[in-house]
C-alpha cells in the first residue's frame, strides 16, 4: 500500500519569493552598473589594470544577477507534465552557468594582468581611483548581506551564489584599494608597478575559486545528494514516534534544489489492522514529517511488521 503526498509551493509563496528576489535584483543591478561604469572609465584614464579587472568583474555581476533572477522565475513554476517534481533544480543549473561565466572572465583578467607585467607601465595615481575602490568595498559588502539574507529567506540558491560572489568582490576591492594607493610609488629605484597587475592576477584566481565552490554546491543537488546524517536520523525519530508505527526502513531522501527534500520510506505496521487504519497511520507520518522537516514530497510504503523483519533492519543499520 502506497501513500503519496506533495507539499508544493502555493501561488502566494511564489509571488512573495519573486517579489523579494526582484527587489534584490534591481538593487544589485543598479549598484553593479554604477561601479562597473566608474571602475572601467577611471581605469582607462589612469591605466590601472587592477581597477579594470575589478570593473570587468562588476560588469560580469550584472549578467550573473540577471541570470539568477531568471533562474528563480523558472524554479518557482509549479510542477507540470514534463517536470512532475517541479522546477527547483533549474536554479542550480543556472548557478553552474554563472560559474562558467566567472571562469571565462578570470581568463580575460589574467591575460590583461600578464600583459601588463611583461610590458611594465606604472599606473597613474588619482584620488578618484581610491574613492571608487573604497566605495566598492562598502557597496559590495551591503550586497553580500542583502543577497545571502534574502536568499536564505526564500530558499534561493542563485541569490546565495550571487552573495558569495559579491563576498569575494569585497576582498578583491580591498586589495584593489591597496593597489591604486601604492602601485604608483617607488622605493628608491625599485618601482612598485608590479603590484597593480599582480593584484589583477589575484582577482582572477579568487574568481576561479568562487566558481569552483558554486559548481560543487550545485552539482551536489543535481546529482541527488542526500541530506546530512542528523536530518536522516531526525526523520526516523519522528516516524517512530507516530502511533501504530512499529518499525521504519529504507529511508531515502534527496534535495530538490532548495532546502526541500523528496523522501520515500517503508513503515512497518501490525499486519492485522485494516487498510483504512494503515492509510491513516501513513498519512500521520507524512503530516508529521512535513511539519518538522523541509519535505516537499513523501512516498510511504506500508509493510506488515514481523519480528524477523525488524531484526533484519537492525542488522543492516549496524553494518
Amino acid at each position: 500500500m502506497n501513500a503519496i503526498a506533495t507539499n508544493g509551493t502555493n501561488d502566494f509563496d511564489r509571488a512573495q519569493r519573486l517579489k523579494k528576489a526582484l527587489i534584490v535584483t534591481i538593487i544589485s543591478l543598479t549598484i553593479n552598473l554604477l561601479l562597473a561604469i566608474l571602475k572601467i572609465a577611471f581605469s582607462i584614464l589612469s591605466g590601472s589594470v587592477s581597477l579594470l579587472a575589478d570593473g570587468l568583474d562588476s560588469a560580469l555581476d550584472i549578467a550573473t544577477t540577471v541570470l539568477g533572477y531568471v533562474a528563480l522565475r523558472v524554479a518557482v513554476k509549479p510542477p507540470d507534465k514534463e517536470h512532475q517534481f517541479g522546477h527547483e533544480k533549474f536554479e542550480n543549473l543556472f548557478s553552474i552557468g554563472i560559474a562558467v561565466i566567472l571562469v571565462s572572465s578570470s581568463f580575460v583578467i589574467g591575460y590583461q594582468a600578464i600583459n601588463k607585467l611583461t610590458n611594465p607601465i606604472t599606473a597613474e595615481f588619482t584620488l578618484y581611483n581610491v574613492i571608487i575602490a573604497a566605495s566598492s568595498i562598502i557597496l559590495k559588502g551591503f550586497l553580500v548581506w542583502l543577497n545571502i539574507r534574502i536568499g536564505k529567506q526564500i530558499n534561493s540558491p542563485s541569490l546565495i551564489a550571487n552573495g558569495k560572489n559579491f563576498r569575494t568582490d569585497v576582498l578583491t576591492s580591498i586589495v584593489v584599494l591597496i593597489s591604486v594607493s601604492i602601485g604608483h610609488l617607488s622605493i628608491g629605484t625599485f618601482s612598485l608597478f608590479w603590484i597593480d597587475p599582480s593584484v589583477a592576477l589575484i582577482i582572477a584566481v579568487v574568481i576561479i575559486l568562487t566558481a569552483v565552490g558554486i559548481i560543487k554546491e550545485a552539482s551536489n543537488v543535481l546529482l541527488d545528494s542526500s541530506p546530512d546524517v542528523e536530518t536522516m536520523e531526525r526523520m526516523k525519530e519522528i516516524i517512530l514516534q507516530q502511533e501504530g508505527v512499529k518499525g521504519v526502513g529504507n529511508i531515502r531522501a534527496r534535495t530538490t534544489g532548495t532546502d526541500n527534500l523528496l523522501v520515500d520510506l517503508d513503515i512497518y505496521l501490525d499486519p492485522n489492522i485494516s487498510i483504512d487504519e494503515g492509510h491513516t497511520i501513513s498519512t500521520n507520518v507524512e503530516n508529521a514529517l512535513k511539519q518538522d522537516c523541509p519535505v516537499s514530497y513523501i512516498q510511504v510504503h506500508v509493510e506488515p511488521f514481523y519480528e524477523e523483519i525488524e531484526k533484519k533492519n537492525i542488522d543492516e543499520e549496524e553494518k
